[in-house]
């Protein structure tokens, strides 16, 4: 009776954390993409929840706000990434500013923090058409997005540059085009930026399977002394 009652106990304190560890990750965005294997390079992809004006011309005010929109969120802090906007300015282009410029660099998957492959790589992403919408915000959900500032026509070069009068614009819930060089809008609006970061290398998610392990661990020294 001793030997069930412990082992049922072992059994169900593991279902009790993998199950807490699941409802965790569906509430977080995922940075490590289920698709890939260890070893595997990937860049991550989302649109910021906040807004910003165009009116700046300098690129650099641009990455800085979205890189303290992405580092704002824990799991993508520890990343230790660098985050780049995905938007031009008169002085570069968005594909140069994000290095997924396809004549300089073939690239690496892209993916949605919620675990969507964007592009397989810099010439998919910059001919014409992506393969979902880009509305995902950085913390892995998603929300009614209106438009998006990009400053960048669909080959990733500036076109009605930010921090110019009436910036291209992109929309977050259209695959084609215009996901990314849709309309113009007023530069000093506030609207939302889309980021990307600096390349990353899939390592094994240590949460579930280390939970896991530790509750069959448990269940085998039961046994053992009994």
């Amino acid at each position: 009776m001793a030997r069930r009652t412990v082992t049922q106990l072992l059994s169900s304190a593991a279902t009790v954390l993998l199950l807490a560890a699941t409802t965790e990750s569906l509430a977080a965005p995922i940075t490590v993409p289920t698709g890939l294997s260890p070893g595997d390079d990937y860049r991550l992809v989302f649109v910021t929840s906040i807004t910003l004006n165009a009116v700046s011309a300098n690129i650099a005010d641009y990455n800085a706000f979205v890189s303290g929109v992405a580092n704002a969120v824990p799991e993508l802090f520890a990343l230790g990434a660098t985050w780049t906007a995905i938007g031009s300015t008169a002085a570069v282009d968005a594909r140069d500013n994000t290095n997924t410029n396809p004549n300089t660099a073939v690239g690496v998957p892209l993916y949605l923090v919620n675990d969507t492959l964007l592009a397989i790589d810099n010439s998919d992403l910059w001919d014409g058409s992506i393969a979902v919408p880009l509305n995902i915000f950085e913390d892995g959900t998603t929300g009614f997005i209106t438009g998006v500032w990009t400053g960048t026509q669909s080959d990733g070069v500036a076109l009605r540059a930010l921090g110019t009068a009436s910036p291209t614009n992109g929309s977050p819930n259209l695959i084609d085009s215009r996901w990314i060089q849709n309309l113009l809008g007023n530069e000093v609006t506030p609207s939302h930026f889309f980021a990307i970061s600096s390349t990353l290398t899939a390592v094994p998610e240590p949460g579930t399977a280390a939970l896991l392990t530790l509750g069959l661990v448990g269940l085998a020294a039961v046994r053992r002394k009994v």
